[in-house]
C-alpha cells in the first residue's frame, strides 16, 4: 500500500509573543512541524506497519521546512518531497493545489492523509481541497480509520454526534488529533532519518495551466486580547471559597 501523508512547517503558536499594538511578532518566530500534523503521520506509520508498504511525506515551505519534513522520516515515513516555494504567501486553494500536484508526482497513490487543520491558522480547508483536485473521495475529522479490501472506513467525529463512512480506495482523509498518540523518534531514528531518500522541487515546476491565482490574502493577524479582573478575596479558605463560588454565579459561569 502506497500512502502520502502531508505536513505543514508551522509557526509555533506556543512560543509566539505579542508586540504592543496586540500583533504576534512572526519574524523570527519559532516554527515547528504543526501540532495536528504529527498525528497524521502517526496514522500513515501505523497502517504502513499493519498492512505493508511504503509512506511518502509531501511538505511546501521555505527556509528551513526540511526539519519537519525530516520528522516525519525520523518518525517512519520511508521517503519525501519537499516542494520549495520561496516564501511565496499561499492560501489555502493554492497550497491544496500544488499538494495535489506534488502527489501525483510521487505516482500511484491508494491513501492521501491530512490533518484536521494546521495548528496555527487551522482554516481546515486543503484536505477537502486536495481531494477535489485530485478528483477522489474525501472523508475529514475522521477519528478512527480501518482499511478493508479496496476501500477505507472511517468513524467521524462531528459536533453533538459521530458518523461512519466508507469510500473506494484512493481516496483522502483528515484525522482529528484523537485518532492516536504519536510517537516520539529515537536518536536512532533521527539518525537513520538523513540517509532517506528526499526529492526536492521548485514550486514553479508544478504550475499547470488550471493552478489558481490565489485569490485570497491575510489582511490583519492581531491576538485575542484577555482581560482580568483581578478580584481579591479576603478571609480563610471557607469564606473566600463561598466568596467565590458566589461571584461565579453572578458571572454565569456556574
Amino acid at each position: 500500500m502506497n500512502l502520502v501523508v502531508c505536513v505543514k512547517h508551522a509557526v509555533d503558536e506556543s512560543e509566539l509573543r505579542a508586540d504592543a499594538a496586540g500583533k504576534p511578532q512572526l519574524l523570527g518566530a519559532q516554527a515547528k512541524m504543526s501540532t495536528f500534523d504529527r498525528n497524521a503521520v502517526e496514522e500513515a506509520v501505523r497502517i504502513k506497519e499493519a498492512k505493508t508498504g511504503t509512506v511518502t511525506v509531501v511538505s511546501l515551505g521555505s527556509g528551513d521546512w526540511k526539519k519537519s519534513i525530516k520528522e516525519a522520516l525520523a518518525m517512519g515515513c520511508d521517503r519525501a518531497v519537499a516542494v520549495r516555494s520561496a516564501e511565496q504567501q499561499l492560501d489555502a486553494l493554492a497550497t491544496s493545489y500544488y499538494l495535489s500536484r506534488a502527489i501525483k508526482h510521487v505516482g500511484q497513490v491508494d491513501l492521501v492523509i491530512l490533518s484536521e487543520g494546521a495548528s496555527d491558522t487551522y482554516h481546515g480547508l486543503v484536505g477537502p481541497m486536495t481531494a477535489e483536485w485530485l478528483n477522489l473521495p474525501f472523508m475529514g475529522f475522521v477519528r478512527k480509520l480501518e482499511l478493508r479490501d479496496g476501500a477505507v472506513k472511517g468513524e467521524i467525529a462531528l459536533e453533538g454526534h459521530e458518523e461512519v463512512a466508507e469510500a473506494a480506495l484512493p481516496a483522502v482523509v483528515s484525522v482529528v488529533s484523537e485518532i492516536n498518540s504519536p510517537r516520539y523518534a529515537t536518536l536512532l531514528q533521527i539518525m537513520q532519518a538523513s540517509k532517506k531518500p528526499m526529492e526536492e522541487v521548485a514550486l514553479e515546476s508544478l504550475k499547470g495551466p488550471d493552478a489558481p491565482q490565489g485569490g485570497v490574502r491575510v489582511v490583519e493577524i492581531k491576538v485575542q486580547s484577555m482581560s482580568r479582573k483581578r478580584v481579591i478575596f479576603e478571609g480563610n479558605p471557607e469564606e473566600s471559597a463561598l466568596k467565590l463560588v458566589e461571584a461565579l454565579r453572578k458571572e454565569g459561569v456556574i
